[in-house]
């Protein structure tokens, strides 16, 4: 078969020497070799190449026959532009160089191919090809160059497959349809499987596979730039990709790596495009990371799986922006404490971890942390953690334990979805942020906290946290016991509500529970805030300040709104239910209880009294528990219209005392029934409007104070 084909090659070229000048092989569209039809003595094909014999020519090329496409023969002259690297085997690779006398020199020794290129042509391309189980393409060039990967696969087993210097920006293109692979070998002095020193740009759309056996798979000191491209990271032994800045738009990075996924160093990334994959085993690496510099993420897709200890998904020393994005994140890597002053300093797996501020502006978040990632966080930031829209689903099942702390005292460490050592502002955004582990926490600052913007819609900010954990022993006992406890938004500054539809559970059947807690000023302003727990509903160490909102509190088995220090109150309709005596609607203990406006329904065992400095008229009313109030005044307008809810808290008394409030409970005399039935209206949990009342037993009461009492 072999000699019949070389008999037809020799007749057309016979045949058409007269009106043909040139002969040319195509590869992938391009034209890849071309040699004048009148030293063409032959083309003969053998197993695997097209074998062309040159008159007087001792290196006839050998093409393999599965990169020739075609043959075509013209009368035009052919300016051959692209380099071609076609590696075969062991053997030596076949070079196609139109720019020899150029500048551009290379040789091939075995699989071995070494290009110096001193040309004054930027950008040439080179076209590789091939597959050689021992081979690499060394190249020093002083301009920008451009390699086509064409089904190219290389291993090295003692050194980088491709190592290129010269500092210069190179653009690696994965051929349409193909697949690529560069291996290196443990006994490789290089840093990189692909190597350069200068900046990477990955283009095309065809597939790379990288081993990275000795160390990196893609190492270089300038900028890693991925326009497309499918790049699969099959192993590294230490990171996937390492540079001094990382840039993605478009592409598909799966990376499996011993260390980082990506590490661009102490420069910058920024991703607005394409899909990163990235699965770690390994304790205290990043998927994504830089030093000290920042990262902005505005679009993408990524899938970020650690198992690590201490590992974080997204970390940088600088700031971290999100402008878009659709970030999936698992963690279960545990903490671990790092020996520091007197005793330790601990570090968590992490989400996204930032040194410096982290921004989010747009974006959806899937974060999971296993029971195992003890102590893990969502978000955490050294400085401000500012969130203004955006869409975050947050399930932590970190769990929190007790530790010698670097100043030698015993001290805690616990789970959070949103953490920051300074202040942290959600303005916008749909958040929903689970935390079932032991002493977790949905959202905790060291400096303020602060919700919505003043007059605002409500529908802007979607915030629902939720706990479940259990609180633990830190130090001490009895009453001079200090405990870890879980919360769902805790702020060791001032918490500030100014608006959204804010919704809290937390399900503990112990103490520890809180929802919303202030270690100074708890401000709210506005916005529908709805919190069930089983400790304190809402708590703070030095004042409650309510100027308006909707705001809902039931406390199973404490108050429902607990001051330590002053409770004002200047509008807004606030509902809070506490447990049974000693417990309270509303506790301030016996500090300045200021009512000037708004309306408030306030039921448990007891309560706090409002105090002289009140402008707003108040009743103190004893209740049985399940039972219906309503109060009307002297012209039968309805004042007051409540369903009194089922007590919880120790003990069996079911006798409540309600307080209530209104800009309309005024000087005069007003007639209050208790028992009866409500019918119809509109339910706001037990307050009701617009609803007929029926039954029941009445007596009647003068308003002449701020504080009426009926018995």
């Amino acid at each position: 078969m072999r000699k019949h084909i070389y008999f037809i090659v020799a007749m057309l070229l016979s045949l058409s020497i007269k009106a043909q000048q040139n002969i040319i092989a195509h590869n992938s569209g391009n034209n890849m070799y071309a040699s004048p039809t009148s030293v063409v003595d032959s083309i003969k094909f053998d197993t695997n190449d097209s074998k062309f014999h040159i008159s007087g020519n001792s290196g006839n090329p050998n093409l393999p026959k599965s990169i020739v496409d075609s043959l075509t023969f013209t009368s035009t002259a052919v300016n051959l532009t692209k380099i071609y690297i076609i590696y075969k085997g062991t053997d030596n690779a076949t070079i196609i160089n139109p720019y020899a006398n150029q500048g551009v020199n290379i040789t091939a020794t075995g699989g071995t191919v070494n290009v110096v290129s001193t040309a004054t042509i930027s950008n040439l391309e080179y076209n590789l090809l091939g597959t050689s189980t021992t081979g690499s393409l060394t190249m020093s060039s002083t301009l920008p160059a451009t390699f086509v990967m064409n089904n190219l696969n290389i291993t090295n087993a003692s050194g980088s497959a491709i190592n290129i210097t010269g500092g210069q920006t190179h653009t690696f293109t994965l051929q349409s349809g193909t697949t690529n692979s560069l291996t290196d070998g443990s006994s490789s002095t290089k840093n990189g499987t692909l190597q350069t020193d200068g900046k990477i740009i990955f283009a095309g759309t065809g597939t790379l596979n990288i081993k990275g056996i000795k160390k990196h798979a893609v190492s270089t000191s300038s900028i890693i730039e991925v326009q497309n491209g499918n790049i699969n990271v099959i192993s590294a032994a230490s990171d996937g990709f390492h540079s001094e800045g990382y840039v993605m738009s478009n592409g598909t990075i799966v990376t499996t790596a011993t260390g980082d996924a990506i590490d661009a160093g102490d420069a910058a990334v920024s991703i607005s495009g394409g899909n990163i994959t990235a699965t770690l085993a390994s304790a205290d690496v990043k998927a994504i990371k830089t030093g000290t510099n920042t990262i902005t993420i505005s679009g993408g897709t990524f899938n970020l799986n650690l198992t690590g200890a201490q590992s974080k998904a997204i970390s940088a020393k600088g700031n971290i922006t999100f402008n878009g994005g659709n970030i999936t994140a698992t963690l279960s890597g545990a903490a671990v404490l790092t020996a520091s002053g007197s005793g330790y300093d601990p570090s968590y797996s992490t989400a996204v971890k930032s040194d410096a501020v982290i921004t989010v502006n747009s974006g959806t978040f899937n974060l999971t942390l296993a029971s195992t990632a003890s102590g893990g966080k969502g978000f955490s930031a050294d400085g401000e953690l500012i969130i203004n829209g955006g869409t975050f689903t947050i399930n932590n099942a970190g769990t929190g334990t007790t530790y010698t702390n670097t100043s030698g005292v015993v001290d805690s460490y616990t789970a959070s979805g949103l953490k920051s050592d300074t202040n942290i502002k959600i303005y916008a955004g749909t958040l929903n942020i689970t935390s079932t582990g032991i002493g977790g926490k949905g959202i905790s600052a060291d400096g303020e906290i602060v919700l919505g913007n003043i007059g605002a819609s409500n529908s802007l900010l979607n915030l629902n946290v939720s706990t479940t954990g259990i609180r633990f022993l830190v130090s001490g006992s009895g009453n001079s016991a200090d405990y870890a406890n879980p919360k769902a938004v805790k702020a060791e500054g001032n918490l500030t509500v100014n608006s959204g539809t804010i919704t809290i559970n937390c399900t503990q059947t112990s103490d520890g529970g809180e929802g919303l807690e202030s270690k100074n000023i708890l401000t709210i302003n506005g916005g529908v805030t709805e919190i069930s727990t089983w400790d304190d509903a809402i708590n703070a160490a030095n004042a409650i300040v309510i100027n308006g909102g909707t705001t809902y509190c039931y406390a199973k088995n404490n108050d429902g709104i607990d001051s330590n220090g002053t409770l004002t109150i200047t509008g807004g309709t606030t509902i809070s239910n506490g447990a049974r005596t000693p417990e309270e609607g509303f506790d301030c203990d016996n500090n300045t209880f200021n009512i000037t406006g708004g309306i408030i329904v306030g039921t448990g065992g007891a309560t706090s009294n409002p105090t002289s400095v009140s402008t707003q008229k108040s009743v103190k009313v004893t209740t049985t528990a399940g039972n219906h109030v309503y109060i009307k005044n002297s012209s039968n307008q309805t004042i007051l219209m409540y369903k009194v809810p089922s007590f919880y808290g120790t003990g069996s008394s079911n006798s409540v005392t309600l307080l209530f409030t209104d800009p309309n409970f005024v000087n005069g005399t007003y007639t209050i029934y208790r028992g009866g039935t409500i019918s119809g209206g509109t339910d706001s949990h037990g307050y009701i409007t617009g609803g007929t009342y029926t039954g029941g037993t009445s007596s009647t009461f003068t308003v002449s104070s701020y504080l009426t009492t009926v018995n």
